[in-house]
């Protein structure tokens, strides 16, 4: 894996004056693909973003290293994770800052996973109280969960019955872009609103203002002005979103024909039960044909009877009149 050592200082940038620029911008920071490119070349507006996801003064990041840049040209893949920025910090722990403006109804588990990768990083043999802190931030330009919306949410393993911490060695955070107006307090003292209206911004003149606001996003806004207007840049952009658009219409397309086999089960099942209800019927109509068979083959035997009684009954009578006229003569 490349990694990048950086030391944070002040802002590195050496773009050019962004003042003139106006009127929409071609990509803002919800393609992934510029908002890794952008925090991995401006180090210094990554360090304020980072402080403050994590609510804490600038100086208390001291260094911190990329461990998976990305180089321009290079073909990128939403399989290969290579989106994600991996931050290593001075004190080894992780953060993993990752852009999703799409649902693609996967955020949970793919974010537990990846989580999960970074924690476990322990090479055969060390000790377990080598561990070290990891964080997963991720951005998503939609509502995670429909009946909690939040800005910021921060979570943690706790205990199911009284929500003691069991440890803040993993954290999983979420920001939904869409929901700065529920920023906390203690989120807008810390500019993550901000920040979050930065990488939503669609013209120049929106992030000019942001610009105003902190030194860590004027930074980020003229690395972002520095990106766009780099040809080969934005051709990757084009291509990430032409990506991303892409694996949305064939989850789409997947989707609706999972849709329609659906239906098509339902339309069997209701036909199966269809099925079924007349079967029950024949079979219930058999019965009662049968039962009516029974009492046809019952009464034919009692007329039967009948009738024997009856030429029985005749033959009696025939004999009893024999008798009578024998005696008469």
């Amino acid at each position: 894996m490349q990694k990048e050592t950086v030391t944070l200082t002040m802002s590195p940038y050496s773009t050019p004056d962004f003042s003139h620029a106006s009127g929409q911008v071609a990509y803002n920071m919800t393609n992934d693909y510029l908002f890794h490119h952008v925090l991995q070349t401006d180090k210094y507006a990554l360090k304020g973003l980072i402080s403050a996801l994590l609510h804490k003064d600038p100086a208390f990041i001291d260094s911190l290293e990329i461990r998976n840049p990305i180089m321009i040209g290079d073909h990128i893949s939403e399989k290969s994770f290579i989106l994600d920025i991996l931050i290593c910090f001075n004190d080894d722990s992780i953060m993993n800052l990752e852009m999703q403006v799409k649902n693609l109804k996967n955020w949970i588990p793919r974010s537990l996973s990846y989580l999960c990768r970074e924690f476990d990083r322990l090479d055969h043999g060390d000790d377990y109280d080598k561990v070290k802190s990891a964080y997963h931030v991720g951005f998503l330009d939609y509502t995670l969960f429909p009946d909690h919306p939040e800005f910021y949410a921060t979570y943690h393993m706790r205990n199911d019955k009284d929500n003691h911490l069991y440890s803040d060695f993993f954290s999983l955070s979420v920001i939904e872009l869409n929901h700065t107006d529920m920023a906390t307090e203690e989120d807008k003292a810390y500019g993550i609103d901000t920040w979050a209206s930065l990488f939503k911004a669609t013209t120049w003149e929106e992030i000019k203002m942001l610009a105003q606001t902190d030194p860590y996003i004027e930074s980020a806004a003229h690395s972002m002005y520095s990106s766009v207007t780099d040809p080969a840049i934005l051709d990757m952009c084009r291509k990430r979103d032409e990506e991303i658009r892409g694996d949305i219409r064939r989850r789409e397309k997947l989707a609706e024909q999972d849709k329609q086999i659906a239906e098509q089960d339902r339309q069997i099942a209701e036909q199966d039960k269809q099925i079924a209800e007349q079967d029950k019927k024949i079979t219930e109509q058999d019965r009662q044909i049968a039962e009516q068979d029974k009492q046809i083959a019952e009464q034919d035997k009692k007329i039967t009877e009948q009738d024997k009684q009856i030429t029985e009954l005749k033959n009696e009578i025939a004999e009893l009149k024999k008798i009578i006229d024998e005696m008469k003569q």
